[in-house]
């Protein structure tokens, strides 16, 4: 960040990503940094698994700007090697992927 404007922005992005966040709380969403414990973590990844699928949002907080990855998994192929989201990836500013995600239909499935 070289400019006034650019750490300007970093308050509002965290703002819009908190928020997002919240939202995703109260959905049953679960979040954890990584590296795990850490006071400055590189990643937060959030999940929601439900009976018929697993949604992952990896915000990555150590880029400048912030960027998030998101997409829709079978039951227990996330993070398996070779496997394909069934519905994703999207990537963009953590708020707008995380909403997308959320508003994807079937989210509230149990």
């Amino acid at each position: 960040m070289n400019s006034a404007d650019a750490w300007g922005r970093v308050p509002a992005a965290w703002e819009r990503a908190s928020g997002a966040i919240t939202v995703a709380r109260e959905r049953g969403w679960t979040w954890q940094a990584r590296p795990a414990g850490s006071a400055e973590p590189d990643e937060l990844l959030g999940r929601r698994t439900t009976a018929t699928h697993e949604d992952v949002v990896v915000i990555e907080a150590g880029k400048d700007p912030m960027q998030a990855i998101g997409a829709r998994f079978a039951p227990g192929d996330w993070g398996r090697p070779g496997t394909a989201p069934i519905r994703g990836p999207i990537t963009g500013a953590p708020d707008e992927v995380l909403f997308t995600v959320l508003g994807w239909t079937g989210e509230d499935t149990p």
